[in-house]
């Protein structure tokens, strides 16, 4: 299979006064074209950093981050801001929606950076808005939704330019259990499409039928890399233990 992402001994280190803060350590793996990947840990894991290196919203201190075979790990901010237009759509937590602008137009906004002509911005806004079904909304302004449909449209805005990976930050931390239905059905429909996904999550229970690969992070390191039926096998895991409690 064609690699995506290759992450090759990535380290994230800040100086926090006279202390060292490794919150990516020594951090190495591979993702193909095609996958559906969880990356997940509790608060303080460091996934969260993961997160920000795979995105372009950060570069490591150290090591090789190679995406669609680019190396990006040392790319200046025009280049990064260009193959993340280019790759990535973004899924928050937040929905990071614009209050004074439709759902129409905040699904167009990434389409805006990318150049599209207006005719064909509106076009491919609408057929995402159809596709989460969410079309008979496209004049709305976010604050007339609710969560799950607020998140829904952030969803249309992360596919409507077809980026080959899309990114998912807790996409269903503020949702209630039938909205999270509905998203994680969204995501999984996405991935069977053809898309590569990445999710993030402190929340086993959001992959559970989901992810080919389970990435769990425990300070600032990788310290499991298994489908997740595996982690079952091994339930007193020091690493796990947590977060398969929250697995019904």
């Amino acid at each position: 299979m064609q690699e995506l992402i290759v992450f090759d001994h990535i380290f994230k280190i800040y100086q926090t006064g006279d202390t060292e803060v490794r919150a990516a350590d020594d951090i190495s793996f591979r993702i193909n074209k095609g996958e559906f990947v969880a990356i997940v840990g509790q608060s303080g894991s460091g996934k969260s950093t993961c997160m920000n290196i795979i995105g372009v919203l950060d570069v490591p201190s150290s090591g090789k981050y190679y995406l669609g075979g680019e190396d990006v790990s040392c790319m200046n901010d025009n280049q990064l801001a260009k193959i993340r237009n280019r790759m990535l759509g973004f899924i928050f937590q937040q929905y990071n929606l614009i209050p004074k602008l439709t759902v129409a137009e905040n699904v167009e906004l990434p389409l805006l950076y990318r150049r599209f002509s207006r005719q064909e911005r509106r076009q491919r806004a609408l057929s995402a808005l159809e596709l989460v079904g969410l079309s008979h909304r496209a004049s709305h302004r976010p604050g007339q939704l609710s969560g799950g449909q607020q998140q829904r449209t952030a969803i249309a805005r992360a596919i409507a330019a077809d980026p080959p990976l899309i990114l998912a930050d807790e996409p269903t931390g503020n949702l209630d259990r039938e909205n999270t239905a509905l998203v994680t059905d969204l995501l999984t429909g996405l991935w069977k499409k053809g898309h590569t996904l990445i999710l993030i999550t402190h929340d086993l229970s959001v992959v559970a039928h989901m992810a080919d690969t389970v990435h769990v992070m425990y300070s600032g390191k990788i310290v499991e890399e298994a489908p997740l039926r595996q982690l079952f096998l091994t339930p007193n895991h020091p690493y796990t233990q947590g977060l398969l409690a929250s697995v019904p």
